[in-house]
């Protein structure tokens, strides 16, 4: 799921919520393809940048992230009292 409009207002930045690969078809290429098919299309709608959210325990989501060329922009902390 993507919106062209972002959460935050953003101007020109489209923000993906969410997307799943099965976990059977994981390592497969899928995500990879189904990232490039979202910023393509957000490309195609005269949006600049594309972000999104992931969580800190998803080491899979964050190497295809990083490889795929996205940046930390924000991050949030906690620790268990």
């Amino acid at each position: 799921m993507v919106a062209l409009d972002h959460p935050r207002g953003a101007p020109g930045v489209a923000f993906l919520y969410d997307f799943a690969v099965a976990e059977a078809r994981r390592g497969q290429g899928y995500g990879r393809a189904l990232l490039h098919a979202v910023e393509s299309s957000a490309r195609e709608a005269g949006e600049s940048a594309l972000e999104l959210n992931v969580f800190g325990h998803n080491m899979a989501a964050i190497r295809l992230y990083a490889s795929a060329g996205y940046d930390v922009i924000t991050q949030q902390m906690r620790k268990s009292l």
